[in-house]
């Protein structure tokens, strides 16, 4: 018998699906029961500053930086020390990061000490703790524990570098019993001072390939799309080397909306009242066809290009999303990763919100 044409699509889905679902029953199986204490495992694969190099305009400008954790296994708590140069820049605002489960005050303890010296990266320093108060519940994956608004020093001078760090022997994660896990790294990063600007913001692409990267294809380069009300493109009309777009067009006022396209990913529309509250824009990763829907067509694409050398096709480019290496780079490879990543989000639209949302980690 002939086998129908729709069996096809299907089962490539089914099976790219059951590829998910083997990815993500590990971590799921060791999820403890509802008032079950267990002894855990505690552990970790990296941590990094997101972004790890970025810059902040001179004269109280400010930038949002996130400190993110890749692979927590059963985390109960932590303590970070976070260090400064306090000449060039200082927190502003420490939030709660979007990887920790629950509401501040209601299902964890979240408390910012101030007034340290520092002693690995800058002259003062900061502590984050948070403790949760039900045992039972853990932090897992991969995401971001902790964010940083930074506002630049007034008297701080273009081109000045703040280090920031967080100090691996001033910090530690700890289990639902309160023992401590494996040593916390040093973890560096740094804020540049540069000449201030209407607005400036960072796009992230899932799967962490540089926005700022233009890929030559034997049809239409891939590159970075941006519109600013409808209308304007970035200062020099391309999203710049470290994925920056940079707005200084005093003639179009608030609010501003940007809309940002990349052939591969999910568009997005991000709008802000105040140049103050424009923070990082990310785009997702799936959209083969784009037709800003990942669906059953994008998958047939993937599989098409499985296990190839990235060529010079648009297709065969775009596809290759993740890489080794943290944060993840293309490794001219489209393999099983990527499709995982496109089939963790099919049947998204766009234009999404620009938020990482339930996605986890996008470095830079």
């Amino acid at each position: 018998m002939k086998q129908s044409k729709f069996l096809k699509p299907i089962g490539l889905l089914l099976l790219t699906l059951l590829l998910v679902a083997v990815v993500v029953a590990p971590a799921a199986a060791q999820e403890p029961e509802e008032g079950d204490v267990q002894i855990q495992i505690i552990d970790f694969t990296d941590f990094l500053w997101n972004p790890a190099d970025t810059y902040v305009a001179r004269g109280d400008g400010t930038v949002l930086t996130k400190f993110n954790v890749i692979g927590a296994q059963q985390f109960s708590g932590f303590t970070f020390q976070v260090e400064y140069d306090a000449s060039v820049i200082k927190p502003e605002k420490v939030e709660p990061g979007s990887l920790l489960p629950g509401t501040k005050g209601v299902d964890y303890f979240f408390n910012v000490q101030t007034g340290f010296g520092g002693d690995s990266c800058g002259d003062t320093a900061f502590t984050v703790n948070v403790v949760y108060f039900d045992p039972t519940v853990q932090i897992n994956g991969t995401g971001d524990l902790f964010q940083v608004l930074w506002r630049s020093d007034p008297d701080a001078a273009v081109g000045d570098v703040g280090d920031i760090c967080v100090d691996g022997a001033e910090s530690q994660v700890v289990d639902n019993g309160g023992a401590v896990g494996p040593a916390v790294p040093t973890v560096n990063g740094t804020i540049t001072i540069e000449p201030a600007s209407i607005f400036k913001f960072q796009i992230g692409l899932e799967g962490g390939k540089n926005s700022g990267l233009e890929e030559p294809t034997t049809s239409d380069d891939i590159y970075t799309k941006v519109v600013i009300n409808g209308i304007y493109p970035c200062d020099g009309g391309m999203v710049d080397a470290l994925g920056f777009c940079t707005f200084n067009n005093a003639t179009a006022l608030p609010p501003y909306t940007v809309d940002i396209s990349r052939f591969g990913y999910l568009d997005a529309s991000a709008s802000f009242d105040d140049p103050e509250d424009s923070s990082a824009v990310w785009l997702w990763a799936g959209d083969l066809n784009d037709d800003n829907v990942v669906n059953i067509l994008d998958i047939q694409l993937m599989v098409s290009v499985l296990n190839a050398p990235v060529g010079t096709s648009p297709l065969s480019v775009a596809a290759d999303f993740t890489g080794p290496g943290a944060p993840p780079a293309p490794d001219g490879l489209v393999n099983i990763i990527d499709l995982v990543l496109v089939a963790k989000n099919f049947g998204m639209s766009g234009p999404t919100d620009g938020s990482p949302g339930g996605g986890g980690s996008f470095p830079f």
